[in-house]
């Protein structure tokens, strides 16, 4: 008879005694979901001056589209994973909640299996992020998504299931589950959990863990009944970290969200304190005052994250500046970024005898105190700006500088 080399909880727990302790501590830290979202930089205009606002939440991911029960793929990594002891540079998706580094359309007809499994329908050489029954097919698909995102040395690749239908509760009840498994350039693992409830209506038992090729060696959650049995989770984060070539080590962490943006799945939503703004991604604003603005970003059907930016509004347009290459006020400029949200734009400098001595259509470029190269003398000038931007609003000004040698 062939020896299961599985780590399930008991073996842990009667061989591995001194890790208890370190993983009781470990399990007493709260999961803590950081911001990751960006509402951009901060900005400083003139009053008035149109200002783009956009959030960004990472890459946008590829969608799947598939069948109920099926296998997807293969698709490239991206980088070389090692996994139990050998390397790869492609995985599949089965749609039932996990991946696999060995395309076997076959294993998309099982639903679930109790690790460790060697039976030909089992999925193997394959990672279980939340392996249950879904139907990715419901309306609203695609649910399941990835990307790569990173640069080398760091790069991870990300695949999401997000608010996915669970297979008849999510027709009847519409629950839905939302989770990554995000491999990590270096061979670490990581699985993040946002929500998987218990579906009543169907065979609701669930497994969350990894096995290899053959199916005899297995490492499932330690002191986790996670292993086939029924279980809802919400907000948790696991970690595998391969210590030989048939074991890994495996920790809790924060649940973390890698940010990448699956399709449609996701809302935003300005506001300016209490007042509403914008259900858009972008919105342009034109404040007169500085003024702190937050978005909200929603995903995956209630995962949310915030950000602010604010934009300081210069009172006034400056009235003098001192070209004199000290680095200094060396340029008359008119202060709103960014520009490609303005369509049109004119500054224009006269002296005080009616002469344009400076004109630009770029609202980055400032007057150096120069006509032509040749060196304007101290004295008074009017300027005149015109701007329309992106939703046809147009605005002028115009005012006295003084220019200071």
């Amino acid at each position: 008879m062939q020896m299961f080399k599985c780590k399930t909880q008991n073996h842990i727990a009667k061989c591995v005694a001194h890790v208890t302790i370190m993983l009781f501590l470990i399990l007493q830290i709260p999961c803590e979901v950081f911001s990751q979202i960006s509402a951009g930089r901060d900005d400083t205009i003139n009053p008035g001056v149109p200002v783009n606002l956009t959030a960004n939440f990472g890459i946008l991911a590829n969608g799947i589209t598939t069948f109920d029960n099926h296998v997807e793929g293969p698709f490239e990594i991206g980088f070389s994973f090692t996994f139990y002891g050998k390397k790869y540079t492609r995985f599949s998706i089965g749609d039932n909640g996990w991946i696999s580094f060995t395309h076997n359309p076959y294993w998309g007809t099982k639903r679930n299996i109790r690790l460790p499994s060697s039976a030909d329908e089992s999925p193997k050489n394959c990672i279980l992020g939340a392996m249950e029954d879904y139907n990715p097919i419901q309306a609203g698909s695609p649910y399941i998504f990835y990307q790569t995102v990173g640069e080398a040395p760091h790069r991870k690749l990300v695949v999401m299931w997000c608010q996915c239908p669970m297979y008849k509760c999510g027709e009847l009840s519409g629950l839905s589950v939302s989770f990554q498994i995000v491999l990590i350039e270096g061979d670490t693992i990581e699985t993040h959990v946002f929500n998987k409830p218990v579906c009543t209506e169907w065979d609701n038992k669930c497994t969350m863990g990894i096995q290899n090729e053959t199916g005899f060696a297995c490492d499932t959650l330690p002191y986790k009944n996670r292993n086939s049995t029924s279980f809802s989770v919400s907000k948790e984060g696991w970690r595998f970290v391969p210590t030989s070539l048939d074991t890994y080590a495996v920790t809790q962490i924060p649940y973390l969200m890698e940010p990448i943006t699956p399709g449609e799945k996701i809302s935003y939503r300005w506001n300016q304190g209490d007042e509403f703004l914008s259900d858009q991604q972008s919105l342009v604003v034109a404040p007169l005052h500085t003024t702190t603005y937050r978005v909200t970003c929603t995903l995956c059907s209630g995962e949310q994250f915030t950000d602010e930016m604010t934009v300081y509004v210069v009172p006034f347009i400056p009235n003098a500046f001192t070209p004199n290459d000290d680095g200094l006020n060396d340029k008359f400029l008119i202060l709103g970024l960014p520009p490609e949200n303005i369509t049109q734009f004119n500054l224009q400098i006269f002296n005080r005898w009616g002469q344009a001595v400076f004109s630009t259509k770029d609202i980055l470029e400032g007057w150096d105190g120069k006509m032509k190269g040749d060196v304007c003398p101290e004295g008074d000038y009017v300027w005149v700006i015109f701007y329309e931007d992106d939703k046809k609003t147009k605005t002028s000004n115009k005012g006295i500088v003084t220019l200071v040698r």
